[in-house]
């Protein structure tokens, strides 16, 4: 055992989570670096804080860092001695990184040897010891920092973490059931609109509902993970800089797109959405208000 413990203590800092050139669309993530001294992390050659944490066979530490997008260099140094990871921050409705893994992130944070590592400080058995009841107060709050957003998702504030994860699952805490399954056993009003609807949006039609929305919150209404215009945009690049219906307009020679007040909802920018319908509509183009023909759409704004 002491020489075990030795060998360890020798050894140069480990990156524990996340995995090698993995992907996400969070702005920020966890790192656990197991280290034989103290650690110095590096974010793209940016210091960062981190906690000691406790552990049978060396020390421990983990932080949260930002990532910009894109390729994010971390370097942790302890001893002397260096290594260095590779994660991909990707827009959040970014095409996937060719040969970019996704492991590291979420649930495998949750898998076995560094839960071992953890339950030195936390309480790694609280789902079960629970038993599918309120995480609220729970020790998960301590790096899951969800309930601190502006805008929360209901399950989570209630603490109803295991509605959706799964906590027998291996790595723990999977997502119970394919995303937008998970989503439409609550969400049924929207589930009944897109099944009623003739056209679908693409990330809508895929499942792939959080491409668009955080589902755990955000500062955005709706729980978007960006302002809606720029969410749109994100694919439709285009009408970043085009002109966009160009005829009549008092605010320009086209039709503003963003910050103009919404003529139908009080307090509300006026954005993409005022106009399309995000998951499914009766027109191909997705207008709002069961529009089928353009002249109807523009008159439930301007009357004359």
């Amino acid at each position: 055992m002491i020489a075990l413990l030795a060998l360890v203590l020798a050894a140069p800092p480990r990156f524990l989570a996340p995995a090698p050139e993995s992907w996400t669309t969070q702005p920020s993530l966890r790192v656990f670096v197991e280290a034989a001294s103290t650690v110095e992390l590096r974010v793209n050659e940016q210091a960062m804080p981190c906690t000691p944490g406790a552990g049978a066979a060396a020390p421990l530490v983990h932080c949260t860092v930002a990532l910009v997008p894109g390729r994010n260099v971390l370097r942790a140094v302890a001893g002397g001695d260096a290594v260095e990871l590779t994660v991909i921050r990707a827009e959040t409705t970014g095409k996937r990184q060719p040969g970019v893994a996704d492991e590291g992130f979420g649930t495998a944070v949750h898998r076995a040897e560094l839960e071992a590592r953890c339950q030195g400080c936390h309480e790694m058995r609280e789902a079960t010891l629970r038993d599918g009841g309120s995480m609220v107060g729970s020790t998960c709050a301590s790096c899951h920092d969800f309930g601190r957003r502006v805008k929360v998702h209901g399950p989570v504030e209630q603490g109803a973490c295991l509605a959706c994860h799964d906590a027998a699952s291996e790595p723990r805490y999977a997502v119970r059931w394919p995303i937008q399954e998970t989503c439409f056993r609550c969400h049924v009003d929207i589930q009944g609109a897109m099944n009623a609807k003739a056209f679908r949006h693409g990330p809508a039609a895929a499942g792939r509902c959080t491409t668009c929305h955080d589902p755990h919150g955000s500062d955005q209404p709706f729980w978007l993970k960006k302002r809606a215009f720029d969410l749109c945009t994100n694919c439709h690049t285009e009408k970043k800089t085009e002109r966009h219906v160009v005829v009549g307009f008092v605010y320009g020679d086209a039709h503003p797109l963003q910050g103009r007040p919404h003529p139908l909802k009080p307090n509300t920018e006026f954005a993409c959405p005022a106009c399309h319908n995000p998951h499914a509509a009766q027109s191909r183009f997705l207008w709002q208000f069961e529009a089928t023909r353009r002249e109807t759409l523009c008159r439930t704004c301007h009357q004359k």
